[in-house]
């Protein structure tokens, strides 16, 4: 097995060094090189077998499992398009394989009809579960600490393919992928961009028929359970089973750009300059060549160039951190267990912050606002060391916030975290391992 050499990473921002605990979940102690040697670079490839050596998990079941899927199309009645097959690379029509059922009064023809799908995977068919970070518990968390560890969004698919059988043909994707191997071997061909870092707007399509072109694979292999395998965006890869069937995860990393952070800065460009305020001239102007004057193109060259020289370091900062903010979406709040929670509440109810609410606390007069992305809660301004200590802490109760020093006793406190309970700013650790 090859690999394409290092050179220094592009795009966005490469994922902080110090990998996280998805990240080495997936990668063990590889994680570390990830950053420095292979984000939007190159790929990396790690077998099951040395992540356990480290002292890591071999298997990957306990995020999915076989049983899993059978639940997810059986019991669970999962919906399309959360669920789809695909033959030779070609979708297969949903009326071949779904059922109609009745919810309530409401008629639904979108659900699986397992004999179907079943037919249809015995003669070749790979049955794809999309978005699952949106359905199965597991990867939910999963897809969340991953994208915290590397500052950009994730989403998971699911590709469970029969012996024999090739899903898609050679393609690349425009987002970065970690592929888990669940179960089952499936054989992997990889080669170097034919296009470095594509947009959205450059699918592999537009590269023809025959994208690889006769060039040899970077990568050859056979992925077995456990293996986990990082791909760059842009690099070509298709996959065929071998004589086992085959389950594996797509986890899509879709990576915040430069361009999407200039993206960001453009949209207030016109806040310090009237010159970008002016609406662009009426057609037929004096003096105007294809419907603009001249000197209209050259004011408008000139105001940009102004606007960026005067972007400064600490704006585009801003911008990246807002952008990292967004990458970890507001986990689901258990509508009974939180209210249940506020209510029952005692001194050593643990609770944890929810993880993928932004927040700060801003002074407002004699109070402090906590700020949510939708809404503002005022709190009166001596509690802003107890709430302070709340946000940061990774889990707390009235006791421990009694405890620490932060100027509140046990029945303050208690009120405290009523309120944050209550705004879906905390939630109840019961249940969940220490």
């Amino acid at each position: 097995m090859t690999l394409a050499p290092s050179r220094p990473a592009a795009g966005a921002d490469a994922p902080a060094r110090g990998a996280g605990p998805a990240l080495r979940r997936c990668f063990g102690e590889a994680a570390e090189r990830i950053a420095g040697e292979h984000w939007n670079t190159r790929p990396l490839l790690v077998r099951a077998a040395d992540r356990a050596a480290e002292g890591g998990r071999a298997s990957v079941h306990d995020l999915l499992s076989p049983a899993d899927v059978d639940e997810l199309l059986g019991p669970r009645a999962l919906r399309t398009p959360f669920f789809s097959l695909v033959q030779d690379g070609t979708p297969l029509p949903r009326s071949s394989y779904t059922r109609r059922a009745v919810a309530g009064n409401q008629q639904l023809a979108d659900l699986p009809d397992t004999d179907r799908v079943a037919a249809a995977h015995a003669g070749g068919a790979t049955i794809v579960l999309q978005a699952l970070h949106r359905t199965w518990p597991a990867l939910q968390t999963f897809c969340s600490q991953l994208a915290a560890d590397l500052g950009h969004q994730c989403q998971v698919n699911v590709y469970v393919t029969p012996p024999g059988a090739q899903g898609f043909k050679p393609h690349h994707d425009t987002h970065d992928v970690v592929v888990l191997q669940v179960d089952g071997r499936k054989h992997w061909t990889i080669h170097p961009p034919a296009v470095e870092l594509p947009l959205k707007s450059q699918p592999s399509t537009q590269l023809g028929p025959d994208p690889v072109g006769g060039r040899p694979p970077a990568i050859d292999t056979v992925l077995e359970p456990g293996d986990a395998l990082y791909l760059p965006r842009g690099w070509l890869h298709s996959a065929r089973t071998t004589e086992d069937r085959s389950i594996h995860l797509t986890v899509g990393l879709l990576a915040t750009t430069w361009a999407d952070v200039l993206t960001d800065a453009v949209a207030s460009a016109g806040v310090a300059d009237v010159a970008l305020r002016r609406a662009l001239p009426l057609p037929g102007a004096p003096g105007a060549a294809d419907g603009v004057p001249d000197e209209e193109v050259a004011g408008f060259r000139a105001a940009a160039q102004r606007w960026l020289d005067a972007l400064d370091d600490d704006a585009v900062r801003r911008l990246v951190a807002r952008r990292r903010s967004g990458a970890v979406p507001a986990e689901p709040v258990g509508v009974l267990a939180q209210d249940e929670a506020a209510r029952t509440l005692a001194e050593g109810t643990a609770l944890r912050p929810r993880r993928g609410v932004r927040s700060s606390l801003v002074p407002a007069g004699e109070g402090v606002d906590l700020v949510l992305d939708d809404r503002r809660v005022t709190f009166p301004g001596w509690l802003r060391p107890a709430l302070e200590h709340v946000l940061a802490a990774p889990r707390t109760s009235a006791a421990d916030l009694a405890a620490a020093g932060v100027g509140v006793d046990v029945p303050d406190a208690l009120v405290v975290l009523r309120r944050l309970l209550r705004e879906r700013v905390l939630l109840p650790t019961a249940g969940e391992p220490r």
